[in-house]
């Protein structure tokens, strides 16, 4: 009997240790399962690691900002400039009637000087003396006081009546003195004012390209990058 009930207890005991072992290797196959379906730690948000790694990389996104519109290529693309490097009297008329004819307006156009007092306004040369006498006393009938007569260059003979910072300006005060009267008076660069800067700006680029193809030989165009210093200035 005592050796029936120990190979009983044998068993038993066999059964339970199967049945651990058992348990324990389904635990363990459950563990793996699960380990398998979760990230490790190098893969746990691996890009951030990466961002924080090397910050340099991370940039916050940023919307591309609009192009202004007087920007180099808006302003090349609608912009004449054109260079004279001793303007005189006759050359300015003759730019304006070249402007005139090509549908540019003085407002649509910036002149650029080395010097501030660019502008006069002037009664023209007139060579004899009775002439020059009646001239003077017309000038003085309107309430010009301050004249100055030119003596030497291509303008000798006339009437200085005024020095101006603009041709707005120079204008301006020549309409007001026509107005008086005295309509043979004129403004222009003053002489012997040396370089000129023309900078024109316009929506039409066909009035450009027809001022272009008239300019005469002592007119240059240089390259439209050349004229940004003078645009930075406000157009009259």
């Amino acid at each position: 009997m005592a050796s029936a009930g120990s190979g009983r207890a044998g068993r038993i005991t066999l059964f339970l240790v199967v049945l651990n072992l058992l348990v324990l290797g389904l635990g363990a196959g459950l563990y793996y399962v699960e380990v398998n379906r979760m990230p490790g730690f190098d893969e746990l948000n691996a890009e951030k690691i990466h961002l924080w790694s090397q910050p340099q990389i991370y940039r916050p996104p940023v919307s591309a900002a609009p192009q202004l519109a007087t920007d180099s290529t808006a302003a090349v693309r609608n912009t004449l400039c054109v260079v004279v490097e001793n303007i005189s009297q006759a050359n300015f008329q003759d730019l304006q009637t070249l402007m005139k004819s090509s549908g540019i307006d003085d407002a649509q156009c910036l002149y650029d000087f080395d010097k501030k007092l660019a502008w006069w306004v002037f009664w023209p040369p007139e060579y004899e003396t009775a002439r020059r006498e009646k001239a003077l006393q017309s000038i003085h009938s309107a309430g010009i006081k301050d004249v100055l007569p030119i003596t030497q260059g291509a303008m000798a003979q006339a009437f200085s009546v005024g020095v101006f910072v603009s041709a707005s300006q120079a204008r301006q005060y020549r309409d007001n003195l026509r107005s008086k009267g005295l309509d043979k008076v004129e403004y222009g660069p003053r002489p012997n004012i040396g370089y000129l800067r023309l900078a024109c700006q316009l929506d039409e680029p066909g009035r450009l390209a027809r001022l272009e193809a008239a300019l005469p030989t002592w007119a240059k165009s240089p390259d439209a990058a050349q004229c940004q210093a003078v645009l930075k200035q406000r157009l009259p």
